[in-house]
């Protein structure tokens, strides 16, 4: 028995570009709760939008940032208002610090541990 391809199973989605509003939502969304947190920021900026999920936000905000890093030459699709693109970088550059921070407290934790669990 062969198996069924996949347009005989399901539709592919629709791919829908996002509205600067909606990029706007989500890094008002990220500015608070933080990349990593994709499901909360669904539920808390796009609960009503049913054709985003999360892995389509952390995917938008991986591209915002890719956008954000190369010249306005380079870039192509709907245009993002720089002032958003500016608040991406900020964001991305503090959430990278904190992730950062909390790796650093997490090593020197278990370190402190395995230092101590050697002498006893």
């Amino acid at each position: 028995m062969r198996k069924p391809k996949r347009s005989e199973t399901a539709q592919r989605r629709i791919r829908r570009p996002f509205s600067v509003s909606e990029v706007e939502a989500l890094v008002q969304a990220v500015e608070k709760l933080g990349t990593g947190r994709w499901r909360d920021v669904k539920m808390r900026a796009f609960d009503n939008a049913k054709h985003r999920t999360y892995v389509d936000l952390k995917d938008k905000w991986k591209t915002l940032v890719h956008t954000a890093r190369i010249s306005p030459q380079q870039r192509r699709g709907e245009p993002v208002p720089q002032e958003l693109l500016d608040r991406v970088l900020l964001v991305h550059a503090y959430w990278s610090q904190q992730q950062a921070r909390q790796q650093m407290k997490h090593h020197s934790v278990t370190r402190l541990l395995l230092s101590d669990g050697c002498k006893g």
